[in-house]
């Protein structure tokens, strides 16, 4: 009835679907396109996309699943279901996205050896939770997981004055955040 407690939502809501390694999240992505064949991977950079795109030749051969952000046609998107294949560095940025795609809820697939996640000690939580059990293709997905991954990108966006751009993650993060 009323929510007098709880926080207005800002933007989209994010799921965050999360893997120990690269390989793993481009494979749970391939198994997941082969049971719905409308869906389509966003990247936001270059090197992510030309590596998946090499990683899915092995599997596939279907064209446009695999989109640039910035290149993506809103033809190529409609009647697709958008996945995220990695985050932006900035939140904000991915929010605006979202909004021009009128996308209230978002999944977005990433790998804790991801630049993104290296910068913010993800050699010490793959470490743990390979000791508690996980296995290379399972999946770490709750709200504390994508709160979490939101509070790292704010903390970025607070040091970055002039964005620069980049073709990969690693890049965009050499050349943007100076903590």
């Amino acid at each position: 009835m009323f929510n007098l407690f709880k926080k207005k939502q800002e933007g989209a809501k994010v799921t965050d679907t999360v893997f120990i390694s690269t390989a793993a999240k481009y494979q749970a992505m391939i198994e997941e396109w082969k049971k719905d064949k409308s869906i389509v991977y966003l990247f936001w950079f270059d090197d992510s996309l030309s590596e998946a795109a090499t990683f899915f030749s092995a599997a596939m051969t279907e064209e446009d699943i695999l989109l640039l952000t910035r290149q993506a046609t809103s033809q190529q998107l409609s009647a697709k279901i958008p996945i995220f294949a990695e985050h932006f560095p900035l939140e904000n940025k991915e929010q605006d996205y979202y909004k021009k795609l009128n996308l209230d809820v978002v999944k977005v697939y990433s790998a804790l050896d991801e630049p993104l996640y290296k910068h913010f000690g993800a050699d010490r939580i793959i470490d743990l939770v390979q000791k508690l059990g996980m296995k290379e293709n399972e999946a770490i997905e709750h709200s504390m997981v994508s709160s979490s991954i939101k509070k790292a990108q704010k903390k970025i966006e607070k040091n970055v004055v002039f964005e620069q751009t980049a073709h990969s993650q690693s890049d965009w993060l050499q050349k943007n955040y100076k903590p």
